[in-house]
């Protein structure tokens, strides 16, 4: 007997991890969606955690998305019920695409802010915010960049090319801006803050060449390596369009917005991410994430102004 129970007890929790993970994660949805959770019916929202006991209820017309931890997105696209188990085995991928890795991110960042996650680990997800203490003892004074500011595409759109200090620093900087192929100065000034909108610069470059920008502070050397592709609209318009059609699952028009920003971002193109991650918020304003992730954008590019 005590063989016997002890098996059973063993199948059961092996069950339990073998389900465990196999969960998938609402993305987004078009019309009625229900889910059936322990005899209860529910609305679907985006961000709900759907696990294998669940069922899924369309209406005539619903189109739904929903994605795995692995990167992958699953849709339903007709009337009907359909029990989550269906989709146990179909979350494997072949590749590490940057749509997989958008999916993964997704998965990643709206699991967290789920209910589910939340009763796991109360009061957790606000924990990651982080305050920097004061640099003491510094006395050279340097000019840090963003990483993300390495390389800029750039053709129309409201964006700062920014830079800080490790310590305080209220003087001028000096910034200049050159080809880099003839190595040729195309503008200099004497700065006050640390930033300066790209689009004020338009007038000083032409559309298929790539420019760099140097700081220097009196105090400091000059500041150099940061990278402007200045491109033709045309052609970042191809690359949005593109990305746009770049997923074949139904998507919401705020889900896509953010799909493109964050996908944009990732390509560099950051005025143009900074564009679609506010049509994401302004679109879908009930998404918490979307406003989220815009205001950390903006935090991080020195944003907040515009």
């Amino acid at each position: 007997m005590n063989a016997l129970l002890t098996s059973l007890c063993l199948l059961i929790l092996s069950t339990t991890n073998a389900q465990k993970g196999d969960e998938l994660l609402v993305y987004s949805i078009k019309g009625t969606v229900t889910v059936i959770e322990n005899t209860k019916e529910s609305n679907v929202k985006i961000g709900k955690v759907l696990k294998p006991g669940a069922t899924i209820k369309t209406q005539k017309l619903a189109k739904l998305t929903m994605v795995c931890k692995e990167g992958k997105p699953l849709s339903i696209t007709k009337e009907g019920i359909f029990p989550i188990v269906k989709w146990k085995d179909s979350c494997s991928i072949a590749d590490n695409s940057m749509t997989s890795k958008y999916f993964q991110y997704i998965w990643d960042q709206l699991y967290v802010r789920s209910e589910d996650y939340k009763k796991e680990h109360p009061g957790e997800i606000d924990k990651n915010e982080r305050i920097d203490a004061p640099v003491r003892g510094e006395k050279i004074l340097e000019i840090e960049f963003k990483e993300g500011l390495d390389t800029i595409n750039y053709a129309t759109g409201i964006f700062r090319l920014s830079w800080s200090t490790n310590i305080e620093y209220e003087g001028k900087y000096y910034f200049v801006l050159r080809d880099i192929k003839s190595g040729k100065q195309v503008y200099n000034d004497s700065i006050s803050g640390n930033s300066i909108l790209i689009g004020d610069l338009s007038k000083y470059m032409q559309p298929g060449k790539s420019y760099n920008w140097t700081i220097a502070a009196g105090k400091t050397g000059i500041s150099e390596g940061q990278v402007i592709k200045y491109l033709p609209v045309r052609k970042v318009n191809q690359q949005i369009i593109k990305l746009q059609n770049l997923l074949d699952v139904p998507e919401e028009k705020g889900t896509q917005y953010f799909r493109v920003a964050y996908l944009l971002e990732k390509s560099y193109y950051l005025a143009d991410a900074f564009t679609y991650y506010q049509k994401a918020v302004n679109t879908s304003p009930d998404i918490a994430f979307f406003q989220e992730k815009l205001i950390e954008f903006k935090k991080m590019f020195q944003l907040s102004s515009l």
